[in-house]
């Protein structure tokens, strides 16, 4: 008897010592400061139209303080909200350590295409199809597209490129989702995003590729079955520039299924 009243003493005592030490860690929780910021950068490869002084200063705008707020006080949800906001910032994670460490983790836009109406203003196009604004502090080595292009494309930044059917009736639209999807392909192809350069829209508003090598234009008309067409044109790029050289030709013509029209300098 006096054995199992021990048991169930020890038992209590030892469920009252872990809601005490319970207690302890939640009110230790409710006061525990920001002491530091962590920052870290995911460039997308070399594309710093960001960096870490953005970042902070971001969070010391709201009112944040460093010794001063309690991380109980800070939403980390609102945080992400935040800096996502920001034309360059593609994805933002927040999470706060009880050490008082505030770890902020974003990733950059990763630029695929510049883009120049006929006015000369200019915006990116990043690899999720989303418009970018120019930046002051960095310059992407993207190809670029230009020729008749008239659409306003500035004033649609931060939306997607497929938005832009619903936004305007401009003829243009269709053209520059066009202009994206031979991009976005390039960019994760390395002989093609070698080897192409420019993207030109004729009078037509068919697209016309300028590569690095090889005084040629080519022809595709639109992005439909590119990748058939990018294919087609290796083959003849291996089969037939090769023996007749590359700058025999003055236009490369892909828009046809299963061949290749040519016309001569």
């Amino acid at each position: 008897m006096w054995s199992k009243l021990f048991k169930i003493s020890g038992a209590v005592l030892g469920v009252g010592a872990l809601f005490v030490l319970l207690v302890a860690a939640v009110s230790t929780s409710n006061n525990a400061r920001l002491k530091q910021l962590t920052v870290n950068i995911d460039f997308a490869g070399e594309n710093f139209f960001i960096d870490k002084k953005e970042i902070e200063e971001t969070v010391f705008d709201l009112g944040y303080a460093i010794d001063s707020t309690r991380l109980l006080d800070i939403n980390p949800g609102n945080l992400e909200l935040l800096l996502e906001n920001n034309a360059f910032i593609q994805k933002a994670e927040v999470y706060a350590e009880l050490n008082g460490t505030l770890h902020l983790d974003v990733v950059a836009r990763k630029p695929v295409v510049r883009v120049f109406n006929d006015l000369g203003i200019s915006v990116y196009i990043d690899s999720e199809g989303s418009i970018m604004p120019l930046s002051s502090k960095f310059t992407a080595r993207v190809p670029i597209a230009n020729g008749n292009i008239t659409l306003m494309l500035h004033q649609y930044i931060g939306k997607n490129i497929y938005e832009l059917a619903e936004l305007t009736d401009h003829p243009d639209a269709a053209v520059m989702a066009d202009i994206y999807n031979v991009a976005s392909n390039c960019s994760k192809n390395q002989f093609w995003s070698s080897q192409i350069s420019q993207v030109f829209v004729n009078k037509r508003k068919e697209i016309e590729l300028i590569p690095r090598v090889g005084d040629h234009h080519i022809l595709i008309g639109n992005s439909n079955d590119l990748e058939k067409k990018l294919n087609k044109l290796k083959l003849f790029y291996a089969k037939g520039l090769d023996k007749t050289g590359w700058n025999e030709y003055k236009i490369i013509n892909l828009k046809y299924a299963n061949q290749v029209v040519c016309t001569k300098s």
